[in-house]
C-alpha cells in the first residue's frame, strides 16, 4: 500500500480571481489605450497579475496562463502607449495637411464649375438681348448639355446638394466700373464649408465667407 506522503498532489480546483481580473483588465486596457484611460486599466492589470502570482506560491490556485496573459497585456499596453503617442504626434500634422489639400482641391473644383456656369450664362445673355437666364434650366440643351449642367450644379463637397449654385439677380448691362463687385453667381455651400465660391460680373471667380458655416 502506497504511503499518503507519496500520493500525487491533487490538482488545484479554485481559480484565482486576481488572475481572471488581470486578464480582463489587460484586454480592456489594450482596447482602450487610445483613450488614455486604457493606461490605467493596463497598470491595474499588471498589479493584479503580480498579486495572482504571489497567491499561487501560497496556495494551489488555477489560472497561471491567465496570469501570464494579463501581465503580458498590461506591460505590453504600458510599453505601447509612448509609441502610440509618438505615432499620433507624427501623423496629426500629416492628416491636417491631407485634409487641407483635399479641401483646397474641392474648392478649386467648385470654382471651376462656377466659372463654366458663368460662361454659359454670358452666352445665354448674348443670345437673349443681354438678359441673364431666369433659372438654370434655361441653359439646358443649347448652352449646356443637360448632363453637363447637372454635373456642374452638383456640389463637389460631401453633404452638398444637387443645386450648389444660385443665380443672383442683377441689372444688365453691368457698368464696367462696378463689374468687379457685382455678384452674378453664388455657391450654396454646405454648413461645414467655411468659404463659398462667387462669380462677379466681370468673370472673376473668388471666395467669400459662407454665412451658413458652422464650425465642427
Amino acid at each position: 500500500m502506497t504511503p499518503l506522503s507519496q500520493l500525487p498532489a491533487a490538482p488545484p480546483v479554485e481559480w484565482s480571481k486576481k488572475a481572471i481580473a488581470s486578464t480582463i483588465l489587460g484586454c480592456i486596457g489594450f482596447a482602450t489605450l487610445w483613450l488614455i484611460v486604457g493606461l490605467l486599466f493596463a497598470a491595474i492589470a499588471a498589479v493584479c497579475g503580480h498579486l495572482a502570482r504571489h497567491d499561487m506560491t501560497l496556495r494551489p490556485f488555477r489560472g497561471r496562463r491567465l496570469t501570464t496573459l494579463g501581465l503580458g497585456l498590461g506591460y505590453g499596453s504600458i510599453l505601447l502607449f509612448p509609441l502610440l503617442v509618438l505615432l499620433v504626434a507624427v501623423s496629426f500634422p500629416a492628416i491636417n495637411k491631407w485634409r487641407s489639400n483635399q479641401h483646397a482641391g474641392l474648392q478649386s473644383l467648385s470654382k471651376a464649375h462656377a466659372s463654366r456656369l458663368f460662361v454659359a450664362c454670358e452666352d445665354y445673355a448674348r443670345a437673349n438681348r443681354d438678359r441673364y437666364p431666369a433659372d438654370w434650366d434655361s441653359l439646358s440643351g443649347r448652352f449646356l448639355p443637360a448632363a453637363d449642367l447637372a454635373a456642374l450644379l452638383k456640389s463637389p463637397y460631401p453633404g452638398g446638394g444637387l443645386r450648389a449654385f444660385e443665380l443672383v439677380p442683377h441689372d444688365r448691362p453691368v457698368l464696367e466700373a462696378i463689374s468687379d463687385s457685382v455678384i452674378v453667381i453664388q455657391e450654396v455651400a454646405p454648413q461645414q464649408v467655411s468659404q463659398m465660391a462667387v462669380v462677379y460680373a466681370n468673370g472673376t471667380v473668388s471666395t467669400l465667407h459662407n454665412p451658413d458655416y458652422e464650425k465642427p
